[in-house]
């Protein structure tokens, strides 16, 4: 058995310092102002959907203002199952919450191996933003 049948027979690739995470996905509401657009409705409970990842930050960066102090944080979750149901938009938390929440603010990437047709992961990038 080679190592992609291994891979692909495991359900993808294993990843011992992976922790819990939970997928955050707001129900959709009308457009008050176009109701033939859609919108996320964060003041109804999200769907969630359980998931395992490796969480590697990025950067912060402190932005004064005269009226507000905002910190923006980037990191990147990368998900050992391609599969995973994760898109933009989508908020990510800790399991147990460890009281930080980031956004989805990319297109997690499905990247494939050009010769096989593997693909090994899902990386999402997130943003924190606090203030």
């Amino acid at each position: 058995m080679s190592l992609l049948d291994d891979l692909n027979a495991g359900g993808g690739w294993r990843m011992p310092g992976a922790t819990k995470w939970r997928r955050l996905r707001a129900k959709r509401k009308a457009n008050p102002y176009n109701p033939a657009q859609n919108e996320p409705d964060w003041s109804v409970p999200p769907d969630e959907l359980a998931i395992i990842g490796a969480l590697s930050s990025s950067s912060s960066i402190r932005t004064p203002d005269t009226l507000d102090t905002q910190t923006e944080s980037t990191a990147y979750l990368t998900i050992p199952d391609p599969t995973a149901d994760v898109k933009i938009g989508d908020r990510i938390r800790a399991d147990p919450d460890d009281g930080r929440l980031w956004e989805v603010d990319g297109f997690p990437s499905k990247d494939a191996n050009a010769f096989t047709g593997w693909r090994p992961t899902l990386e999402c990038r997130l943003t924190e933003r606090k203030g």
